[in-house]
């Protein structure tokens, strides 16, 4: 469809594919990085054990890879992946010499990894349940000649886990302050500060994201476009004051009228428009109607003045695809139902099907008067 920008289609596909640097990283922790703790290891008869647990090892993994390609993966299921990890990693760590066996520098990198993807909880968990395992796995393999074990050592390497472990905590506390920092300054870039709805910008943004999900559920979306009546005047008559705190109310209106999964915007100056999902035609005119009324009935009390002055809104509607397969196109006739609105009357809520109509009407009088 014209309508759909190819890039947005190619970023979503983009998003369902899988970390690449995480299926690269399981690979070669797996066929290369254990083989070469194989070779350098002390270890002169590589016991049964060993090649059970590496054939077991490369099964997982195989089966984890195919999920998380597939996108069947949730994440609980990609947590305790994680854990297995730890005591694959501590099984090596056993055939291959116990303490004397280096391979448990792994371990850091199962932590670093789990820890940058999850929080500082989960990080410690992952670090002490490494710990555990790692230890007993050491502890095991010496259990015919514990007096002579070096725990010291055994102790070093879990302090080198901990250390690990406050590393990872404290680039999570960072990346925390960022992404936070990330959120706000995003929020303040789609934002319409004066009335808390969305600006113009996401909202072209929004557009073909909505007009994209309407293609593939076959259900409508719907515009509605609302302009306060008379504002000018309004804003020209009480001050701009009085005319922000007119547009800052029409905001807490529509937000108080909608569903969440609605998006209000403000289109620009005193124009507002409402992308609403899934309801029909008549529907969404219930819902311009409910906002219309609920502007119409309230008084707006002006400052240091003793009367209160009443104000009205039109709207117009249109809905995609019935009117248009071209959200743009739908947009533009949410509009001319609106400037119809306007031209008839005002504080009405008019569907493009009535514009439709009346061009309709008019031509047919053209043609017998001619």
């Amino acid at each position: 469809m014209d309508i759909i920008n190819e890039s947005t289609i190619e970023k979503r596909l983009k998003n369902l594919q899988p970390k690449s640097s995480h299926i690269c990283f399981r690979c070669v922790l797996l066929l290369l990085i254990v083989p070469i703790f194989l070779i350098v290891s002390d270890t002169s008869v590589i016991s049964e054990g060993f090649w059970i647990t590496f054939i077991v090892a490369f099964l997982y993994n195989a089966v984890f890879i195919i999920l998380y390609l597939k996108n069947k993966l949730v994440d609980i299921a990609s947590s305790i992946v994680f854990y297995i990890d730890v005591l694959s990693i501590s099984a090596f760590s056993y055939f291959l010499g116990g303490l004397q066996s280096d391979i448990y520098f792994l371990l850091f990198f199962i932590i670093a990894y789990y820890g940058i993807s999850r929080n500082i909880s989960s990080t410690v968990k992952i670090s002490i349940f490494s710990m555990v395992v790692y230890s007993l796995s050491s502890i095991f393999y010496e259990v015919d000649g514990l007096s002579q074990f070096n725990f010291f050592k055994l102790f070093v390497r879990n302090v080198f886990i901990i250390f690990v472990t406050y590393g990872i905590s404290a680039i999570i506390v960072q990346v925390k302050k960022y992404d936070e920092m990330h959120k706000r300054e995003f929020k303040r870039a789609r934002t319409d500060k004066l009335t808390g709805l969305a600006n113009r910008h996401y909202f072209d943004q929004k557009l073909e994201e909505e007009a994209l999900y309407s293609e593939y559920s076959g259900k409508p979306l719907n515009v509605l476009m609302f302009d306060i009546d008379n504002f000018k005047v309004y804003n020209d008559s009480y001050g701009h004051v009085e005319g922000d705190k007119l547009l800052s109310l029409f905001g807490d209106i529509i937000l108080q009228s909608i569903r969440k999964a609605d998006i209000p915007v403000r289109y620009g100056g005193e124009e507002f428009t409402i992308l609403i999902r899934d309801l029909n035609i008549e529907m969404a005119k219930n819902v311009g109607n409910r906002i219309r009324y609920q502007l119409e009935r309230k008084n707006m009390d002006l400052e240091n003045k003793k009367n209160s002055v009443k104000v009205t809104v039109s709207c117009g509607i249109a809905q995609f695809p019935k009117h248009s397969k071209d959200i743009k196109k739908v947009v533009e006739y949410s509009d001319k139902a609106l400037y119809y609105a306007k031209e008839t009357g005002k504080n009405k809520v008019v569907c493009y099907d009535e514009v439709i109509k009346e061009s309709s009407t008019s031509e047919i009088d053209r043609a017998k008067s001619s």
